[in-house]
């Protein structure tokens, strides 16, 4: 065959061959499947509302919309234990306290009419419950402890039986606070003697610092229990304004000491306003935690 055949037979291949790879690259680009196994394009967005070819098995995929990005985790940086005291006749304080979905604890005064009951299902719902314990406070008997409380007069082994059956009646029991109790917190013997059944049952101790003078923590340290101090009283005699500063107070002790604990007396709207203020700590870096996880 002459050499200007072959030439231009040569020349007819390599034009088919352009085209072929180049209808191929054109699929590509359009989002189809290679046929040679390469692209030399990105693929072209589809077209929003675009018609599909008849007998495409491809169905086209909506466009999202721009999702903003998820705000980073607040870091914890503080924890501030609340207990809610006085427990023992208010039910309507305690199913407050369980809509928070948080971690407060709850101090029980014994020998009142859902004292057992309250213990019972705080215990259940993983609450901590401590024994709320009366003692003997100064202007005795204008200021009245209630039922079932330590006395000045009474000898150490006494106290120590009432104390162990305030115990047993209490399921789920955690730890001890004082209700009232600015005199005896004062006399070192007596709290020696009142914290001695404690370390026994390994009980943590909280003072509620009722007395300036109180030696309470000190004694349960000297005896190796867990214990702490609370760092804000919130008075539920106290007016609205007042409530708001002490939990304002809370928080603010939190951030600043790193962990704090408040101890409240139950009432409706000392928990209403606790639950206004949670989210703010929360955003702010503080954590509700059980007062079990402060105490040393």
């Amino acid at each position: 065959m002459p050499a200007g055949v072959w030439k231009a037979l040569a020349g007819v291949i390599v034009a088919l061959l352009l085209a072929v790879i180049a209808l191929d690259q054109w699929q590509a680009w359009q989002g189809e499947p290679s046929l040679l196994g390469f692209s030399l394009f990105t693929a072209a967005p589809a077209t929003q509302g675009a018609p599909r070819a008849p007998g495409s098995a491809k169905a086209p995929r909506p466009l999202q919309p721009a999702l903003s990005p998820a705000p980073p985790p607040t870091a914890v940086t503080s924890r501030l234990a609340v207990i809610v005291d006085g427990l023992g006749s208010r039910r309507d304080v305690f199913d407050l306290l369980k809509d928070l979905g948080r971690p407060v604890a709850v101090a029980i005064l014994p020998d009142l009419p859902l004292s057992q009951e309250i213990a019972g299902e705080a215990a259940r719902l993983g609450m901590e419950v401590l024994l709320d314990l009366p003692m003997e406070p100064y202007r005795y008997p204008e200021l009245d402890p209630g039922p079932g409380a330590l006395m000045m007069a009474m000898d150490p082994a006494t106290a120590a039986r009432i104390l162990t059956k305030h115990l047993m009646a209490l399921p789920g029991v955690v730890g001890v606070t004082n209700h009232m109790g600015s005199r005896m917190t004062e006399d070192r013997a007596r709290m020696r003697a009142v914290l001695e059944p404690l370390r026994t049952r390994r009980l943590l101790f909280v003072d509620a610092l009722t007395s300036n003078l109180s030696v309470g923590y000190d004694e349960a340290r000297a005896l190796g229990l867990r214990a702490g101090r609370r760092q804000v009283a919130i008075d539920a005699s106290a007016g609205e304004d007042a409530l708001r500063a002490r939990w304002e107070e809370a928080g603010r002790l939190a951030v600043d000491r790193g962990e704090a604990i408040a101890l409240a007396h139950g009432h409706p709207l000392t928990i209403r306003l606790l639950k206004e203020y949670i989210p703010r700590w929360e955003t702010a870096g503080v954590r509700l935690v059980p007062v079990s996880h402060v105490v040393r």
